[in-house]
């Protein structure tokens, strides 16, 4: 799923929570604190999706990083 898709899908998801606690006869503060609590846990996931869509640099090994010595070894 792309990034856009997910942030789609997770926004409907928060407007139809939103539409339910609204029938269901909430209270107003009640619901704040849980779509509060939604919408953390949306923009939480979709930064660990865009972090996982992300390719990974190569690491390269601490010896062959220009300009910096070895790390010396623990005896």
């Amino acid at each position: 799923m792309t990034f856009d898709n997910a942030a789609t899908v997770l926004a409907e998801r928060i407007e139809a929570l939103a539409i339910a606690l609204r029938v269901a006869g909430v209270p107003p503060e009640r619901s704040a604190d849980l779509l509060a609590a939604a919408a953390t846990a949306a923009m939480r996931a979709l930064t660990l999706h865009a972090l996982l869509d992300e390719p990974a640099a190569p690491a390269l090994p601490i010896a062959a990083r220009p300009g910096e010595p070895p790390l010396p070894l623990a005896a």
